[in-house]
């Protein structure tokens, strides 16, 4: 019997950032991060589900993977809330953040879950309230997937150029 392929974040649940789900969907990758690398590693909220709904590929359709148990979404209970209505309010460091970065740093400071978010001062946030936690971009994400020997160095390099930042 073949052991199974490893995961990306190694069976530790992980709240991704619309940006995420954009980008691979941009690189015809989602398929592939949700139901291989990361299947059942990635939660999202509903205000996710919502803003990742198109990318350079068309339109983004997380029902099926959210059916199947692929992703996982979570509403957010009271103590996410109050923090989620403090970021939007306040934003990090007097920089507004969107409702959907305020939404996965909410879900994953609260839940203890790993971030993956594209922007910087997200990632900082995060960093600093829980350090040991899982802090990854899309282009952390493809050096891991390569790391586990989930791609090879040529997919690597095509993935990271159609990346839109990180």
């Amino acid at each position: 019997m073949t052991p199974p392929l490893p995961t990306i974040f190694s069976g530790n649940i992980v709240v991704v950032d619309s940006m995420v789900i954009i980008n691979f969907h941009n690189l015809l990758k989602l398929d592939k991060l949700v139901n291989i690398w990361a299947k059942k590693e990635i939660v999202i909220t509903p205000i996710i589900r919502e803003e990742a709904i198109y990318s350079n590929n068309g339109r983004i359709d997380l029902s099926l993977y959210i059916s199947n148990g692929s992703i996982l979404e979570e509403n957010l209970g009271e103590e996410e809330k109050n923090l989620f209505f403090n970021y939007c309010a306040n934003g990090i460091a007097e920089k507004l953040i969107h409702e959907g970065e305020a939404a996965c740093l909410a879900l994953a400071i609260s839940k203890g879950y790993g971030l993956a978010s594209d922007e910087k001062i997200i990632r900082e946030e995060f960093k600093k309230i829980c350090p040991d936690k899982i802090c990854v971009n899309s282009w952390n994400i493809v050096k891991i997937t390569r790391q586990r020997n989930l791609i090879g160095e040529k997919e690597t390099r095509d993935l990271s150029l159609g990346l839109y930042y990180s």
